[in-house]
Parts: C-alpha cells; sequence; structure tokens
C-alpha cells in the first residue's frame, strides 16, 4: 500500500503542473501563430470601466442582426465567423450553432449574451472572451483616462488587436489612432516627470 501512496502522489503532482502549463502554452499559441484582428471598441458604462488591473471593453462586432431561421438563446455558445471590413475591423458575418466544419474559416467560439426578435429580425449580442485589457498596477489608473478620453473624442479611434486561433481569442494591445495606450501612457509619465 506505502509503495502506491508516493507515485500516486507524484501522478497528482504532475497532474496539477500539467493543466496550467497546458493552459500557457496554447495561449502563447494564439498569440505567436493566430490570426490578427482588429476590434473597434466602444464606450462601456462609465460607473465602473476598471476594475483592478484590467479596463473592460465592449465592441462594435458584439452587435450581430440575423435572420430567424435559428432562434438563438441567451448564454448558448456558438461560433462566429469573422471577416475584415472596408476599414480593416472586425465583423461577425455569420452565427453557427455548431462549429463549422471547414477548418480554413476564422472561427471565433463565443457565447450570447442577449439575443432578441423584433420585426422578424433577430438582433444578437455576443460575449467575446477577450473583453479585458489587463496593465501593470502601476500605470492602471492612467491608462484608464486615456482610454476614456479617447472614447469620448470621436476624433479618435480606439481598437484591440486580437490574436484567434482554433476559435480562441486574446488581445495583444490596445491601440488608440494606431499607437499602443502604453506607449502613450509611458510619453504622458514622461512629460510629466519632466515638469
Amino acid at each position: 500500500m506505502r509503495k502506491l501512496i508516493l507515485p500516486a502522489f507524484a501522478l497528482m503532482v504532475l497532474a496539477q503542473w500539467a493543466v496550467p502549463i497546458k493552459m500557457i502554452v496554447d495561449s502563447e499559441s494564439v498569440l505567436t501563430s493566430g490570426t490578427e484582428y482588429k476590434f473597434r471598441t466602444e464606450p462601456v458604462d462609465p460607473s465602473d470601466p476598471f476594475r483592478g488591473k484590467y479596463v473592460t471593453l465592449r465592441f462594435n462586432a458584439a452587435q450581430f442582426q440575423t435572420d430567424t431561421s435559428y432562434k438563438f438563446a441567451n448564454g448558448e455558445q456558438v461560433y462566429a465567423l469573422l471577416s475584415v471590413d472596408s476599414a480593416g475591423f472586425a465583423q461577425v458575418n455569420n452565427l453557427y450553432a455548431d462549429n463549422p466544419s471547414d477548418q480554413n474559416l476564422n472561427i471565433l467560439k463565443t457565447r450570447v449574451s442577449y439575443a432578441s426578435i423584433y420585426d422578424g429580425k433577430q438582433f444578437v449580442t455576443l460575449d467575446f472572451s477577450f473583453n479585458r485589457f489587463y496593465v501593470e498596477e502601476s500605470k492602471a489608473s492612467e491608462t484608464e483616462r486615456v482610454y476614456w478620453e479617447a472614447q469620448r473624442d470621436s476624433a479618435q479611434v480606439a481598437y484591440a488587436i486580437v490574436s484567434i486561433q482554433n476559435g480562441q481569442g486574446i488581445i495583444k494591445e490596445l491601440m488608440i489612432n494606431d499607437r499602443p495606450i502604453l506607449e502613450i501612457v509611458r510619453e504622458l509619465n514622461e512629460k510629466e516627470r519632466l515638469k
């Protein structure tokens, strides 16, 4: 009996390490090998846009209109077919209840946040898993301020660069007018320090 305890314990420890290591490797694979999309952001309720070390994001592409041939349900897992519009931003072209068999399609696995039918059309709001941009704690408040200023100014364009592979999406960068937001924050901090 004692001879089995040590190998069983070792197997349990290996299993506990294997799961997070696989998650990290999978995420790195998406970031390095995935297809990049620019998702235009839109303002979120300003009463609680920032929670700890991340900025909450909402995306224009998360709103989709379709026919009523298939009625999507709130909370349902779906597969969104992505494409790029004329301005270079990601958009959802179609939704599928089941994963399409064609692996060449640019598919994002997501959930329906809300679905409703009005005037013969179905309106679906998707809940993208990459709706948080994490930042270092020391840069958190300045990042939030820069992002919200950009959201209020219609002349500025805010978007996230998201890498997508095998249905999984991960944010690579949050951009303001084609510049990384953390670069903007760093420049503002340097200017403040020189004053």
